[in-house]
This record gives C-alpha cells, structure tokens and sequence, in this order.
C-alpha cells in the first residue's frame, strides 16, 4: 500500500494541480479529475504493481486520460483530444521518461476509448482501470481486459471496492467511479 500512496500522491499534489490548470475537464461527477479520475489513477498503480512494472508512466496516462471531456455524455473523441494537453503538461518534467515510453502514454491516453488488445502494459493498466467502472455498471466483458488485476477488479466489484476503501479510506468509493 505504500507504493500506491507514494504514486498517487505525485497525482494528487504534481499533476492533479497542472490538469486544473490547463484542463476543461470538470472536478466532480461521473468524469471528474477529483472523481473518476483519481479513481483510475489507483486502479492503474494497483494493475502496473501487480504486472511488477514501473506505475509512474501509468500515473500520467491515468491523470490524463479524460482531460480533454467538457461534459459527461458520449465523447468518443476526448481521447485523442487530450494528447495536446497531456503533451504541454508533460513539458513540464523533462527527463522525466524517455521518447518511446512518453509516446507509450501519448498512445494510451489517445486510444483508450477505442483500443481493446493494449500493445503495452501502459495501455493495458490505462484501459483496465478505466474500464473497471464500465464493467460493474453494464456487466463484464472479459475481451475488453488485458490485466489480470483488471480482470479480477471487473468481475469482483464488491471485494475490489472494499480493497479500494482499505487502500485509501478518504476517499470517496461508495460512489462507483
């Protein structure tokens, strides 16, 4: 638990600021960054640490994801919208990740409303965890998964709340996001 708390909390305090900043995207609701999306955000660390890879570019992919959405309803192009915004706010660490993996996040955030067979573990931890409250609400698809953590947080949804709540009491997990 302390490897997701040291992630998110990078989220929380580096990137959840300049998203506010530069973003559209809404703070509360069924899209929001305070909401759904740091929901993902946990999701993700907690898919890239049982895959045993690094959770930080997942992290960014996560944060940024619905970044481009201006409203709650069907937006089948916020993915590829957000990648200029993701790009600029990605500017501000250099060095941060090298050319292949920024371009791993830029392609993950750009097709996740799309994609269904990730091409890299970004993608796939991306995809799983926001597709986990898709999952619980219109019933689970096993071919839209490609984690294994994914899978079991989509089937399982009230062990994987309660997982959820234990890992981050504060927040707010007894609405689905």
């Amino acid at each position: 638990l302390w490897a997701m708390h040291k992630y998110f909390e990078i989220y929380d305090k580096e990137l959840k600021p300049l998203i506010i900043e530069t973003a559209p995207q809404s703070l509360e609701g069924k899209h929001g960054l305070n909401t759904h999306t740091s929901a993902v955000v946990v999701r993700g660390i907690d898919y890239a640490i049982h895959l045993g890879r690094d959770p930080l570019p997942v992290v960014f992919a996560c944060a940024f994801h619905d970044i481009a959405r201006t409203h709650d309803g069907l937006d089948m192009e916020h993915g590829q919208n957000a990648v200029p915004m993701a790009m600029k706010i990605m500017n501000n660490f250099p060095g941060k990740f090298d050319t292949p993996t920024r371009l791993s996040i830029l392609s993950a955030i750009a097709n996740h409303t799309s994609g269904q067979i990730a091409t890299d573990y970004i993608s796939a931890c991306l995809w799983d965890a926001d597709r986990t409250r898709l999952s619980w609400s219109h019933g689970f698809q096993e071919k839209y998964f490609n984690t294994p953590r994914g899978k079991y947080a989509a089937k399982h949804p009230k062990a994987y709340l309660e997982f959820q709540h234990e890992a981050f009491p504060l927040f707010a997990w007894s609405k689905q996001y």
